[in-house]
C-alpha cells in the first residue's frame, strides 16, 4: 500500500489462486441495528480479476459456517480509485499508537475500544484462509478465555511487482488471557524448513509467495505450532506506527549505520528515530558500530536483527503508553489511523477481540516474553541458511504449542553430588513444585561427591526430556549419557554450582545435549514436526546458539532516553 491508501480493496499481493474476501464478523451493532443500512449488507468477493466481481449477499463465508445472528457478515465493495492523499495528521492523531500495534501485540492495547469504529472495521482487507487456521480452543476454555497464536507477518513487496512478496519479519504472538501475559517468538527469515506445497525445503520467508496459507501450513507442519489467526502489515504500515507515536527514542552508545538498509545515526546518545530511520533500524542486517574511529561490522545478520526488533517492540509499547494509549479518546483515534495498513484472516471475530482487549486493558510491556529459536549456520547448495536445532528448540516450541504440561510427563532421579546433607531432597522438592515427577526412593547419593558442575544424565532417546529438565534449572548444566537410570530416563546430579529451579522454562543452549532425536509430543490439532531425519537436518554443531545475538543499543546505567 502507498501512504495515500486509506483502506479499500487489498492490492493483488499474492498469486491469482489466492482469493481475498472483505469479510469481518461483527457482534451485534453497538450503534443500532442494520435496518435502514441495507448497503452494508452487500457482499462482494475480490478474486484475481479473471472472475466477475460480485457475490450473493447471503453467501456464507468461505470458512463454511453461515454467520449466526450475533455475527453479521459485512462486505464492502472495493473502490477502484484510490482516495486522495491525506495531509499530515493532527497533533492529537500523532499522539496515538496506531492500529498497527495490533499487528505487533495482538490488540493488547487497542482492542477495548474497537466498538467505536463499527463503521470503519468493515474496511479492513481480509484474506480467506479456511482450513489452514486451527480453531481457538484450550480444553474447556473457548472464546476470550482461550490462549491463541497470532501469526504476525511484515511483508516486503517490490513496488513494481505485486507478486514479488516476501515475509521480511515473521513472528508468532501467543496471548493467554488467563495469565494476562503474552509471548513473542521471532522466526529468522533464513530458517531452512520444508515448505508446504513445494515438495522441498527453502528459507521460510519464501513460503508466503504461495499465499499466507502456505506460510501458515509451513509453520504448523514443520514446527508443530498451530496458528489461530493471521495479521499482516507492510512497510508503510510500520512507518505509520512510528509516526503515530512521534518517533521512538533509542540510546546509541556509539554512532551506527547500515549502508544496505539506510540506517544512519552519526552521533552517539539519545536519538528519536523517525519513521524511515526506524524502519532502517529494524531491517538492519549489516549493522555497523563506530568504535575507536573505525567501523566494526556486527556480523550477526538476521539473528542480530531479531534482537533489535524485539527490543524495538518493547520501546514502542512503552512510548505508546506514556503518550496516552490507555486513554479511550486516544484509542478511538488510534483505530481510525491504521486500519488501512492491515490484512487479517476472515475468522478474526471482533467480539473475541473486544473481550481479549478488555482482559488486557492494563497490559504492561514487561509482561511480553521474548523468545528466539536455537539455530546454526549451514551452506545448502551454495546458499547460507539457518538450521533449527530441534532438540534444544522443544521447550520453546512447546510453549507456543499450548503444551502446559512440559514437566509433568518427565520422571526424574535426583542425586547428591556434593556431600552436603539434604541437597538432593531439596532439589527434588523444587523440581516437583514445577511439575516434574520424582517418585519416592528416586533420591540418593551420586557415585562420588566431586561434582563441581550440576549434571543431567540421560539414556538414549531421552534427549528432549533432558532438555525439558534443564530448561527449568537456573543455568545450563553439563549433559552426560548413561547406559541406564534407575526409575526413569533422566537424572539430575546436584553439583557445587547448583543453580536452583525456575518456574518458567528458559532456552537451553543447543549443542550441549548428545544426540539429536526428539520425542517431544505436540497437541493433536497440530501436525507433528519432522525430525532431523525427516528433513535432512544434520546434527547441530557445538557453536549453535540461542543466546541474544548482535549489537542491541541501550542506555548505560544511570542514563535515560
Amino acid at each position: 500500500m502507498t501512504d495515500g491508501d486509506d483502506g479499500g480493496a487489498p492490492p493483488e499481493r499474492y498469486p491469482p489462486d489466492v482469493p481475498f474476501r472483505f469479510v469481518l464478523r461483527l457482534p451485534p451493532d453497538p450503534i443500532g441495528p442494520l435496518e435502514g443500512r441495507e448497503e452494508e449488507k452487500a457482499a462482494v468477493e475480490l478474486h484475481d480479476g479473471r472472475d466477475d466481481v460480485g457475490a450473493d449477499a447471503h453467501d456464507a463465508p468461505e470458512r463454511g459456517d453461515a454467520p449466526s445472528a450475533d455475527q453479521q457478515v459485512l462486505e464492502s465493495e472495493p473502490s477502484g480509485v484510490p482516495p486522495p492523499r491525506r495531509g499530515r495528521r493532527s497533533a492529537a492523531q500523532r499522539l496515538v499508537l496506531g492500529v498497527n500495534v495490533v499487528a505487533i501485540v495482538g490488540c493488547l492495547l487497542a482492542a477495548g475500544t474497537l466498538w467505536w469504529t463499527y463503521d470503519r472495521v468493515r474496511e479492513i482487507p481480509v484474506v480467506a484462509l479456511g482450513a489452514q487456521l486451527f480453531p481457538v480452543a484450550d480444553g474447556d476454555d473457548v472464546g476470550a478465555d482461550a490462549a491463541r497464536n497470532f501469526l504476525i507477518v511484515g511483508t516486503d513487496s517490490a513496488e513494481d511487482d505485486a507478486f514479488d512478496v516476501r515475509a521480511d519479519t515473521i513472528m508468532v504472538l501467543r496471548i493467554d488471557p488467563r495469565s494476562e501475559r503474552a509471548a513473542l517468538l521471532s522466526l529468522p527469515r533464513d530458517l531452512y524448513l520444508p515448505i508446504a506445497g513445494q515438495g522441498g525445503s527453502a528459507r521460510i520467508n519464501n513460503a508466503i509467495q504461495g499465499g499466507p496459507g502456505a506460510l501458515i501450513e509451513t509453520i504448523s507442519e514443520s514446527l508443530g505450532v498451530p496458528v489461530n489467526h493471521y495479521v499482516e502489515i507492510d512497510f508503510a504500515g510500520f512507518e505509520d506506527l512510528v509516526d503515530a507515536v512521534d518517533g521512538v527514542s533509542v540510546f546509541f552508545p556509539e554512532p551506527v549505520r547500515d549502508q544496505q538498509s539506510g540506517l544512519s545515526v552519526p552521533v552517539a546518545g539519545c536519538t528519536v528515530l523517525d519513521p524511515s530511520q526506524a524502519l532502517a533500524f529494524v531491517r538492519s542486517r549489516a549493522y555497523e558500530v563506530e568504535r575507536d574511529g573505525a567501523w566494526q561490522v556486527d556480523g550477526s545478520g538476521d539473528l542480530g536483527r531479531i534482537s533489535r526488533q524485539q527490543d524495538f517492540i518493547r520501546r514502542v509499547l512503552e512510548r505508546a503508553i506514556r503518550r496516552g494509549a490507555r486513554n479511550p479518546a486516544t484509542l478511538r483515534e488510534l483505530v481510525e489511523i491504521g486500519f488501512g495498513r492491515l490484512v487479517v484472516d476472515d475468522g478474526l471475530a471482533l467480539g473475541d477481540v473486544l473481550a481479549i482487549g478488555d482482559r488486557f486493558r492494563s497490559f504492561e510491556p514487561d509482561n511480553l516474553d521474548l523468545y528466539g529459536l536455537p539455530v546454526y549456520d549451514e551452506v545448502v547448495q551454495g546458499a547460507q541458511v539457518l538450521r533449527l536445532d530441534r532438540v534444544a528448540a522443544q521447550p520453546t516450541l512447546d510453549l507456543f504449542r499450548g503444551d502446559d504440561s512440559t514437566a509433568g510427563a518427565v520422571v526424574v532421579q535426583v542425586l547428591n553430588g556434593t556431600g552436603e546433607p539434604g541437597v538432593a531432597e531439596s532439589a527434588a522438592a523444587a523440581l516437583t513444585d514445577v511439575g516434574f515427577v520424582v517418585p519416592d526412593g528416586n533420591t540418593g547419593d551420586a557415585a562420588n561427591f566431586d561434582y563441581v558442575r550440576t549434571t543431567v544424565l540421560l539414556i538414549a532417546g531421552a534427549e528432549a526430556e533432558a532438555v525439558r529438565v534443564a530448561s527449568h534449572l537456573g543455568a545450563d548444566p553439563v549433559f552426560e549419557r548413561a547406559p541406564s537410570i534407575a526409575g526413569g530416563r533422566v537424572a539430575v546430579i546436584v553439583g557445587a554450582d547448583w543453580p536452583g529451579v525456575v518456574e518458567e522454562p528458559r532456552a537451553v543452549a543447543p549443542g550441549l545435549v548428545p544426540g539429536t532425536t526428539t520425542t517431544s509430543t505436540v497437541p493433536p490439532t497440530a501436525a507433528a514436526p519432522p525430525t532431523d531425519a525427516d528433513d535432512g537436518d544434520p546434527p547441530p554443531p557445538p557453536t549453535s546458539t540461542t543466546e541474544r545475538r548482535g549489537e542491541v543499543p541501550g542506555a548505560p546505567a544511570g542514563a535515560t532516553c
